[in-house]
């Protein structure tokens, strides 16, 4: 230490003993003073201690005002999440650069790809711009501006292409500074498929009613014909070559009475006369019915069946329904002119619109084509020769009336099946 060092100034400096004080009385002052310096000490330290006790109190409350915070965030967060994950509508959301930093669940099932695959990749990679850029939250990232309920085509990760109905927004922090964009979609898919449904059905009714009334129209001018023809027959000799040419006229007109008949069947309204019956057993009588046809004819056919081994009771109008199932039966063996095997089953299943009884017709035929699929269920579309081409839209009218439905499944040269569900 050098000779100018001072001691602190809180500790009193004891005076110089002098050769006039007693060598007890330096030591008593010494002593006193010992005593003053260490009862101030023990107060620095007391203070210090009471001020470290207040700090490590107020950072304890910090300490937990802080972990209350980041909880409440936490749940808030998980809250939101939870929300996003709960939507039924996709949500992404790209920051400034276009990539995608948010992906739901719903997102997922829509595209048909994983959060894992498209997180921190650009937008235009991920979702693409064949619906035009204009259509795109990148178009809302340029021009600041959304995009409310419009409609574009999407390109699944499996390839096929779904209608959706989307909107665009930015999106903004706090302050309002922009962090990104967000895009919420829809598949519409279900959505146009009862559009075109319920525009089908108004063409039909309007082509019902008119249909109406051309076959009552026709219908009398057919009975003449046919009894005219009958008495030329009549009065031809047997060996008569014109004879021939009257068969011709009276199956001719047999044909249009079919047909007639079978339109007025379809434009007049179902009256049907439900009671509980076990569907296997009715299904099984058509079946049989349709044998001895078979056996007569002496068609290849086999019919198997896959039924339960419970009954399955439902309300059911069971002259209607055997019309349904003859009418499949034939479909399905004139799909196999070569012969084949149908497969009738009866199956029990649930789901969210509540338990149904399904019976499915499966034959191993040549199958029909995807674009034809869609136009089996109107009225007069046909691919056979002597077919009037509503067989089955009679047999969708009797499914629906029952509170069901009717759909098809097809593979061309791997058979078809038609699935009827009726309510349990």
């Amino acid at each position: 230490m050098t000779s100018d060092a001072r001691p602190p100034e809180h500790v009193l400096q004891m005076p110089p003993p002098t050769d006039a004080a007693p060598l007890e009385e330096a030591f008593a002052d010494s002593f006193v003073l010992f005593n003053e310096t260490t009862r101030r000490y023990m107060e620095a330290y007391k203070q210090l201690e009471e001020q470290f006790e207040y700090l490590n109190v107020k950072l304890e409350e910090t300490n937990r005002e802080l972990r209350i915070s980041l909880e409440e965030k936490d749940r808030v967060s998980n809250y939101l999440n939870n929300i996003l994950e709960s939507m039924s509508g996709g949500v992404l959301v790209t920051d400034l650069d276009g990539n995608i930093t948010v992906f739901n669940r719903a997102a997922e099932a829509i595209t048909g790809r994983s959060q894992d695959e498209v997180l921190g990749k650009s937008y235009e990679e991920v979702i693409g711009l064949d619906a035009g850029r204009q259509s795109t939250v990148l178009h809302t990232l340029e021009t600041s501006k959304g995009v409310s309920s419009k409609e574009k085509d999407l390109k699944r990760a499996d390839g096929r292409t779904i209608p959706l109905g989307f909107s665009t927004s930015l999106v903004r922090d706090a302050e309002g500074q922009i962090l990104g964009a967000a895009e919420v979609f829809n598949d519409l898919t279900e959505m146009k498929r009862l559009e075109e449904q319920v525009r089908r059905m108004h063409t039909l009714a309007a082509l019902g009613e008119m249909a109406a009334t051309v076959a009552h129209e026709i219908r009398n001018p057919l009975g003449g014909i046919a009894s005219f023809a009958n008495l030329l027959e009549r009065d031809l000799e047997t060996d008569d070559p014109s004879r021939r040419l009257v068969r011709k006229i009276t199956e001719g007109v047999a044909r249009l009475n079919r047909i007639v008949s079978s339109l007025l069947s379809y434009t007049r309204p179902l009256n049907l006369n439900t009671h509980p019956v076990d569907l296997m057993q009715t299904v099984e009588e058509a079946a049989a019915f349709f044998e001895i046809d078979l056996e007569r004819k002496q068609q290849a056919v086999e019919i198997r069946r896959l039924f339960l081994e419970t009954p399955c009771v439902c309300q059911v109008d069971t002259e209607q329904f055997h019309q349904v199932i003859l009418n499949l039966l034939l479909n399905a063996t004139q799909a196999m002119p070569e012969g084949g095997t149908i497969e009738l089953e009866v199956a029990q299943t649930s789901d969210a619109d509540g338990d149904w009884i399904v019976t499915r017709v499966r034959d191993t035929g040549m199958g029909i084509d995807e674009e034809l699929q869609e136009k089996l269920f109107t009225p007069f579309f046909t691919t056979k020769e002597d077919g009037t081409g509503l067989g089955l839209v009679t047999s969708r009218k009797i499914i629906e009336a029952h509170g069901g439905n009717i759909v098809v499944d097809s593979t061309p040269g791997d058979g078809t099946c038609f699935t009827i569900a009726l309510p349990l």
